[in-house]
């Protein structure tokens, strides 16, 4: 269920920044940040509408292409049961980044 639902999310994520971006260790490592911070906001208690406006709030200036996507991710981590909530998320959006 895990992989399905990263898959899918992944896909969306990676179908929102540039073709040449995919290929770049560097953004796939964002998008692993990205997910990070979203778990980060739910552990500490915040809902998920705060969470999306203040990870996108937190981008980067070279990551603006990715604000289309947290609403995605936001619902997609907010919705994992929380014994998943692990670094694993973060890292198997990463290799599925990579895998792109």
């Amino acid at each position: 269920m895990l992989r399905t639902a990263l898959a899918t999310t992944a896909l969306t994520f990676c179908l929102t920044i540039p073709a040449a971006g995919q290929e770049d260790d560097t953004e796939c490592l964002k998008q692993g940040q990205i997910a990070t911070n979203i778990m980060s906001e739910r552990k500490n208690g915040t809902n998920a509408r705060r969470a999306e406006r203040r990870v996108i709030g937190m981008l980067p200036e070279d990551a603006q292409s990715y604000e289309v996507a947290v609403p995605a991710m936001v619902e997609w981590i907010y919705g994992l049961p929380e014994e998943q909530l692990t670094q694993e998320v973060s890292n198997a959006l990463y290799q599925a980044c990579m895998s792109q």
